[in-house]
């Protein structure tokens, strides 16, 4: 085994440990958002985390958290659709932070 393969081992284990198995879906989702995901969700969200079959997702503002919350079967669908049912089962929306608490 290379020091290479070593080293992917264990950022495997310490994603996993964090609970967060499908990393190539995380992956996917913040490259192609906008291609993967309906309206409103393409231009009023970001994905953020997937952990334990939930997508943690933030709003663009305060205001969207409803709208996206109320959309939040569209999103399920399309998710459904390209990863498989069930890879995402659920979906947490948050506001963004407050300006200038963003890291």
């Amino acid at each position: 085994m290379s020091r290479l393969e070593s080293m992917g081992g264990l950022v495997a284990q310490a994603l996993k440990n964090l609970g967060i198995e499908r990393l190539d879906v995380m992956l996917s989702l913040v490259s192609d958002w906008e291609n993967i995901t309906p309206e409103p969700w393409c231009s009023q969200a970001s994905p953020l985390l997937l952990k334990g079959g939930e997508l943690l997702v933030e709003a663009t503002s305060p205001q969207t958290v409803s709208l996206l919350r109320y959309a939040v079967g569209d999103l399920l669908r399309s998710l459904d659709e390209r990863f498989g049912v069930g890879v995402v089962g659920t979906i947490r929306v948050q506001s963004p932070p407050p300006p200038g608490r963003r890291a």
